[in-house]
């Protein structure tokens, strides 16, 4: 009976020496994951509290997030690096959650943060298990993060395709319109593409075209173009225009009215910036849909083309 309670004895002063020995006083805390999305379009994502809400793995109470034991104070109002507190009801770690480029489309994310064991062995070994727990913990966030962040529609908010140009030859004019232009504004001025190509003996081969822009608070530039069959000269107010193939154009198809086509332009204006991409032409709407025709907006099918390279 002795040899075994000197034993366990023994067996219990070689467990707290071995926590003093590979038990540190600070314990380091890394997690870490590669996600196929730009840093930008990244960090963006993660400053706004309300898309971190869509993927997280736990709960969210007033601005809170929780996982398991533990609640994340997210700190989003710096770029560089994002702050994360990790607390329960004895400790609060202060850790950081860095975005590294390593390539326009992809993105290393670096989890790191540090929490104190203790001079109590049985208090040290406890912190380890603990700050295990918590890695493993981040992990999982990094996960989720993973999961949902590499599907770009999640941060631009519409299915985005890269496609080539198709050669084509156009016909364009514009106008200048008092206020946002109507459909009726828009469609006169389509009328006057198709006209003029017939009376010329070419046929339209495509959707109308397009572009809109705010000259200032109550002038709108309007641009129309159509696709047709053959070049055309050029009259007074109406030029021939090419679309040399091959070149790079962003495309997405959105339903819905002129709000949800010009959200879509602007998301398409930050997905080139993420992947530092030039325009070297006006982005332009694939009036799909005849708005004179159609006169409920909900219905509206219109693509939309930004030009990139």
């Amino acid at each position: 009976m002795r040899k075994v309670i000197a034993g366990l004895v023994v067996f219990v002063l070689l467990v707290l020496g071995a926590a003093y020995l590979f038990i540190p006083n600070i314990i380091k805390l890394k997690s870490s994951i590669g996600i196929n999305a730009t840093r930008t379009g990244l960090n963006r994502m993660l400053l706004d509290k309300t898309n971190v809400a869509k993927w997280w793995p736990g709960k969210i109470s007033n601005d809170s997030f929780y996982l398991n034991d533990f609640v994340y104070t997210i700190n989003n109002s710096n770029i560089t690096v994002m702050p994360i507190f990790i607390a329960d009801k004895k400790v609060t770690i202060s850790t950081s959650l860095f975005l590294i480029e390593i390539r326009t489309d992809f993105t290393n994310l670096e989890w790191v943060g540090a929490m104190a064991s203790s001079y109590n062995p049985i208090k040290r070994i406890a912190a380890y298990f603990k700050a295990k727990k918590i890695e493993a913990d981040m992990q999982t966030i990094l996960n989720k993060m993973e999961i949902f962040y590499k599907v770009p529609e999640n941060i631009y908010g519409f299915e985005i395709k890269k496609e080539l140009v198709m050669d084509s030859t156009l016909i364009q004019t514009s106008a200048i319109s008092k206020g946002y232009p109507t459909n009726q504004f828009i469609y006169s001025l389509v009328d006057k593409l198709i006209n003029y190509a017939a009376n010329n003996n070419a046929k339209k081969t495509g959707y109308p075209m397009l572009n809109i822009n705010e000259t200032d608070s109550i002038n709108f530039e309007v641009k129309v173009a159509i696709p047709v069959d053959k070049p055309l000269p050029n009259s007074v107010t109406i030029l021939q225009k090419r679309m040399l193939g091959r070149g790079n154009i962003l495309v997405t198809e959105v339903k819905g009215g002129s709000e949800m086509a010009e959200k879509a332009i602007i998301q398409m204006k930050k997905y080139a910036d993420d992947y530092k991409r030039m325009a070297p032409a006006i982005p332009f709407y694939s009036l799909i849909t005849d708005r004179l025709k159609e006169t409920d907006s909900s219905k509206w099918i219109t693509k939309i083309y930004y030009p990139v390279m």
